[in-house]
């Protein structure tokens, strides 16, 4: 499960962002970052250029991104740095709230779907401006190897509420608990970067308050999907695939000793 993964030999491969310009917050290097989130929003991981990235920052030093960044996983790691920082320690907030408000019970699926999605929508919804976070993050996760090496630094929140998932849901095999975890957290990314694009696109004229309606009905649809439980032809699939295999513990476990 990708909330889950570790990653791995990454100790030093930003070493020389860090001796340059270790703020991240202000002056050519916040430029830089922002000018990265919007290329690679745009045209992807690997499709977005250095070069495209140090125009978009009106930049015309042509080794102003090495100076600062060094390499491509580095410039990476700034837009991480810079946004998903603040929204996890938002989703970890809300779910040390959550749990202390249980008193050691497991935690409703709806309580955990709002910790996972309601972080990215104050952040898409309220800040002053959009920016393009949340199409950067849908870039990420279709560059699958990108997303799970650096998963560890910034999923904290993100693994904290799979988690709590496989605690509130002991009657579901582990394996379909992680993949309704990632169909809906793909759900959460790209509806919110849908309206981070609509609220780009709209400016004065969009309306938050319509745009509220939809985070709901999106909380309502991951609890549905969740809740959802196994399909006869769901079971009728892990029976013939044990049969077939014999050694997926993943399912069967709950599942076949039905």
């Amino acid at each position: 499960m990708a909330a889950a993964k570790k990653a791995t030999g990454r100790k030093n491969s930003n070493k020389n962002s860090k001796k340059n310009a270790p703020d991240e917050t202000t002056g050519t290097r916040l430029e830089l970052t922002l000018a990265a989130e919007k290329v690679l929003a745009i045209n992807g991981l690997n499709g977005g250029t250095l070069r495209q990235i140090r125009e978009e920052a009106g930049q015309k030093n042509e080794s102003a991104i090495h100076y600062y960044f060094g390499s491509r996983e580095a410039i990476i790691q700034s837009v991480l740095s810079l946004r998903s920082k603040p929204i996890d320690a938002d989703r970890r907030a809300m779910l040390e709230r959550a749990r202390a408000e249980a008193g050691g019970a497991p935690l409703s699926t709806e309580q955990l779907v709002r910790c996972g999605l309601l972080p990215l929508a104050r952040y898409v919804l309220d800040n002053e401006s959009p920016g393009f976070y949340l199409r950067f993050l849908v870039q990420l996760h279709v560059e699958r190897a990108a997303w799970l090496h650096f998963n560890s630094d910034y999923g904290v929140g993100t693994a904290q509420c799979l988690e709590a998932f496989f605690e509130s849901k002991p009657y579901l095999p582990t394996a379909l608990i992680e993949q309704r975890f990632l169909s809906m957290l793909f759900m959460h990314i790209n509806g919110m970067a849908a309206m981070e694009r609509i609220r780009s696109e709209k400016g004065e004229d969009f309306r938050r308050a319509e745009a509220w309606i939809r985070v709901e009905d999106i909380i309502a649809g991951s609890v549905a999907m969740y809740d959802a439980p196994l399909s006869p032809m769901t079971l009728k699939a892990i029976h013939e695939a044990d049969e077939l295999y014999g050694d997926l513990p993943a399912y069967t476990r709950i599942a076949v000793k039905r």
